[in-house]
This record gives structure tokens, sequence and C-alpha cells, in this order.
């Protein structure tokens, strides 16, 4: 497929960018990771039915969720690949889990390659595949146009595009309706219109977003680990999860409130990031509040004490156990951490006014399921209501599911569109 002067004219000078950049790029810490792979070295794949590009972690875990429902009779060949050494983790995961429970998916794990047009085209002859699926917002120049040469479908699944990106393409429309996906599927109707601003209305189409197909009401199951050996049962606790670097000084301040306030309640506190914990301990070391690190605890503490977690894996258990929970990343403008988890044990968290990055679930906040404060004063009190009168588990359970009911089945939507492209490619 031939695309015209004035489109190679047009890749040629992103080459030229390409070229200009990379040795800064080769040099850049977060794109070490990988650097071979992302040269597209010969044997960097093999051929397989469908490469899968997630950019990172999140659209990671979307890749999962796609292969988690992908039928049994599918003997498949799948590339998945990612820009971040945290997406090729999850990806790893994915990979594990799929030689488990998918063991008739033959799953390869890539860094991405650059986008530079002539390693992009070597990429592509190497993989071969039937289709060509992105998650969410990527749009790789050379990338697309190595498909639309060799005549191979791009899909984008769980689409989403702002009016400020929107505006971006449309400067080089020409360009992009060159090489526009065969299928669009877009998280809401106005990501939909805006795909189909730029690329025309045929093939467009709005979905539920896939990331609701991994919520699940009621997850944890039997007994909760914690009980009796990291906190008394019935002990009041609150929980302040995913906690940010630059929300501590407002946290801190919170605790401290919290324990005047409600001197027999414990909280369970979880920075986001464990080289954290020793900056918490010389905060609480600077208060006159009891707190003990989580992995030194042997028999549980007694109620209104401060827990530090510094271990992996346990917040879902905490959550499961509160009263009542702040989820952090919200006091600052950092787009939030995942408010959907205590809701799916039954617990209405609260939380700060930036969410940006769970913007596509932000309707529990408007039905008031999640509560979202302006300041660290409203969540001290919106915690202090919740403490007194707390919503009975399964009726928050109860409201969530039927919420999420109707946004589910995102992910068997874009499996049937990948079916379809696969067989016309046929």
């Amino acid at each position: 497929m031939s695309l015209g002067f004035s489109h190679n004219m047009m890749l040629a000078a992103y080459g030229t960018a390409w070229r200009i950049a990379r040795p800064f790029l080769d040099r850049n810490k977060r794109l070490k990771h990988g650097l071979s792979q992302r040269l597209v070295p010969y044997g960097w794949s093999k051929r397989a039915h469908v490469w899968i590009q997630a950019a990172s972690g999140g659209e990671a875990y979307l890749a999962w969720q796609m292969l988690r429902e992908m039928p049994d009779d599918q003997q498949l060949t799948i590339l998945l690949t990612s820009c971040t050494k945290q997406g090729i983790e999850v990806l790893e995961k994915a990979r594990e889990w799929a030689s488990k429970e998918k063991s008739y998916l033959d799953i390869l794990v890539r860094y991405f390659p650059y986008d530079q047009p002539h390693v992009m085209e070597r990429a592509v002859e190497m993989v071969a595949p039937k289709t060509m699926v992105l998650l969410e917002t990527e749009l790789w120049p050379g990338l697309m146009t190595a498909c639309a040469v060799r005549n191979i479908p791009v899909a984008v699944f769980n689409g989403r595009m702002n009016p400020r990106s929107l505006a971006g393409y449309l400067a080089t429309a020409g360009f992009w309706r060159r090489i526009r996906p065969a299928m669009i599927h877009a998280i809401s109707d106005k990501d939909a219109r805006r795909y189909a601003a730029l690329f025309g209305e045929q093939g467009v189409y709005a979905m539920n977003n896939i990331k609701f197909d991994s919520v699940s009401v009621g997850r944890i199951r039997g007994k909760n680990p914690l009980i009796g050996k990291v906190i008394k049962k019935n002990t009041p606790l609150v929980v302040l999860g995913s906690v940010r670097e630059e929300e501590e000084s407002d946290l801190l301040d919170l605790v401290t409130r919290l324990k005047e306030a409600r001197p027999k309640t414990s909280i369970a506190l979880f920075p986001r990031h464990m080289e954290r914990v020793g900056v918490w301990e010389m905060m609480l070391n600077g208060t006159d509040l009891p707190f003990v690190l989580r992995s030194q605890i042997s028999e549980p503490p007694v109620p209104g004490t401060v827990i530090l977690w510094d271990t992996f894996g346990e917040l879902g258990y905490a959550y499961q156990l509160a009263r009542a929970v702040f989820v952090g990343g919200s006091l600052a403008p950092l787009g939030g951490q995942n408010f959907l988890e205590p809701l799916e044990v039954g617990k209405n968290p609260v939380i700060g006014t930036s969410y940006h990055n769970f913007q596509w679930a932000e309707g529990v906040i408007d039905e008031k399921m999640v509560y979202s404060m302006d300041n660290v004063d409203d969540v001290y009190d919106q915690l202090m209501r919740i403490l007194k009168r707390a919503a009975k588990p399964e009726v928050v359970q109860k409201r969530f599911a039927a919420w999420l009911k109707d946004r589910q089945g995102g992910t068997m939507q874009v499996l049937n569109a990948l079916w379809f492209l696969m067989k016309r490619a046929n």
C-alpha cells in the first residue's frame, strides 16, 4: 500500500526528530531498561497472531484482563509489549498466569520498540501480526505506517482522547487519516466523538471500560489473616491507604487529630512507596503517638496504636477490617489511587479532589459511594462521621455491585471485535 509523497515527507521529518533525540533517549534512566529490545535486534520476536501494546502498568492490566477472558478454543501466539519497566513487570506476571491457566496461549513479552520508522518497520516485519492492538491513548506514526503499508489492521481498544490531544492531531489530520485504525472502541460517547472528528465515524464505537471487568465485589473470601495476628477482633480501625509523599504533612496532622478525638481507634498507615516508611518513622517519632511497624508485630498491639505498614500485599485485608478509609494520592495534585478497592469489600472511602487517574470511575462519587473532600479538614470531618455511623458492608457491596453491573462487559466487546478483524485478515 502506498501512502503518498506528502505522508512520506512527514514521516521522514518524524524519523529525523527521532535521530536527533536518540542519543538523549539512550541515556534516559527510565528507558535504559530494555534498551537493546527497544532497538529490535535479530530474534527480538517470532511471528504472532496478535500484537498488543500497553504503554505502562495500567494498560498492562487491561491486556491481562483480555487474556483472562479469551475463550479456550483460541490457540494463539500473542506478543505483549510495554514502554515501561512497570508495564513489563505486569505483563510478565500475566504471562506466568497464562502459562498455568491458559496454556493454549503462547505469550511473548517484550519492550516496545522505539517508534523510529526503520526500527518499527523491522519489528512489524518480524512479528507480522494478523491484528495490531493499541490500548487507551496511543497512536504511534511509525508503527501505524508500517502496519498500513503491510495491510495489517490496527485496533484501538479502551480508547481515550481529550480535547487538547484532538486539537494536536487535527493540525496534521491528513497524515493521520491515511493510517487510520481499522476499528476504534472508546470508553465514552465523548471520546468516541473525538476519534470520529479525526478519523471519521466509520468503525468508531463506544464501549464499557475494560477496567470495570477487573473489579470483583467481595473479592476477599475466607478468614482475614490479619485478625488476631495483627489487629484484635472488633478493634475500631481507620485505614489510610496509598499515602503519597506530597500529602504526608497533611496526613500526619490528620493522624494526630484522629488520635486525639478517638484514642482507642487504631490507625493503619500505608505509604504508597516503601522508601517513605523511614520518613514516616522519623515523623511519628517526633510526636507522642504510639506506633509500631507492621513487620515487628508478633501479636496484636493495643487498640489505639498507629500501625505503619512496611510489608506488601495486605492493604485489601486492612480495608476489609476498617471502619473508615481514606485513599491517598488525592489531597495533592497526583491523580489519585484506586478508590474502588475499598468499595469491593463494602467500605465507602474518603478521598481528596485529585482523582483524574480514575476519572473513568467518577460515577461512584456522583452516587455518593465515594466521598471527595476539598481539603484535609473536610477529610477529617467525613472520617469522623463514618466512624460514628458507618454503612453496613453488605449494603455498600450490594449498591456498588448494582452500579457496576451495567458498566461491565467491555472485555468481551473488544475480543469480539478482535476476532472479527482477524477473520477478515484471513
